[in-house]
């Protein structure tokens, strides 16, 4: 488990933090704060410089997008989803759990 500030969590981009040894990516989605696994499933790049835009996650080498809601590909690159890790916000604080 990882406690990180609000404010390292930009809130129309993306973020990669390391919890317990393990790089994670994190990113806002309107008022929701997300953290997934930091590789692409279409051909495990690293997901550093993704772009958020209205409910969807870019990939930063392909193109490949993702829905923010529950992770599943937008695109025909891959049917692989991102996979998700539990997230609890209180107050200024954001717990990331793998």
């Amino acid at each position: 488990m990882a406690t990180i500030p609000l404010s390292q969590i930009p809130e129309s981009g993306a973020s990669i933090i390391e919890v317990e040894g393990k790089r994670v990516l994190v990113c806002r989605n309107g008022n929701a704060v997300l953290a997934m696994d930091e590789t692409c499933p279409h051909q495990d790049l690293s997901l550093e410089g993704a772009r958020v835009r209205r409910g969807s996650l870019f990939c930063p080498h392909h193109g490949a997008r993702f829905s923010l809601e529950d992770g599943r590909s937008l695109s025909p690159m891959t049917d692989c989803p991102l996979k998700f890790y539990p997230v609890a916000v209180s107050g200024e604080e954001v717990e990331i759990t793998l």
